[in-house]
């Protein structure tokens, strides 16, 4: 009795391992839960780390470089928007702003919204850049040698 026991909950384990990849999946075969993305088949070099929630991405996702560093972290929020902050090589920010995904008749369509702020390598505010629907409307430089205005 005892060792059928102990083979019954052996096998409910292994059972519980092997069925772990489909807890990433919902009902409606949407991507659902933490996910991990890698560049390579051997699944060591990570690309993504971030979580689904009923195929959408939702709240802090990282994205990283081939040699291993952050290339960029998003905050998904409700409605499409996200937060987004890109980094150089260094690790320090190179840029920050905020975007949106709007559903269009010909599919998905990501744009910047608003106020992008732009760092120099040596981490100060160097520009800001305003976008509206994906498009440039001006730029201020704050750095004492690019001061001006440009469109």
């Amino acid at each position: 009795m005892r060792t059928l026991l102990l083979a019954l909950l052996a096998s409910l384990a292994t059972a519980c391992a092997g069925s772990r990849a489909a807890e990433h999946l919902d009902r409606h075969d949407q991507r659902q839960g933490r996910w991990n993305t890698y560049y390579d088949d051997a699944r060591t070099q990570l690309l993504t780390r971030g979580r689904y929630r009923h195929g959408q991405p939702v709240g802090r996702w990282r994205y990283y470089t081939l040699a291993g560093a952050v290339q960029r972290r998003e905050r998904y929020h409700r409605h499409g928007f996200s937060d987004i902050t890109y980094y150089y090589p260094s690790g320090k920010v190179a840029r920050q702003g905020r975007a949106r995904v709007v559903e269009e008749p010909s599919g998905p369509h990501f744009y910047w919204l608003g106020d992008w702020n732009y760092y120099s390598l040596a981490g100060a505010l160097d520009s800001v850049q305003t976008y509206d629907l994906g498009k440039r409307q001006r730029t201020r430089y704050l750095t004492a040698e690019r001061v001006q205005m440009s469109k």
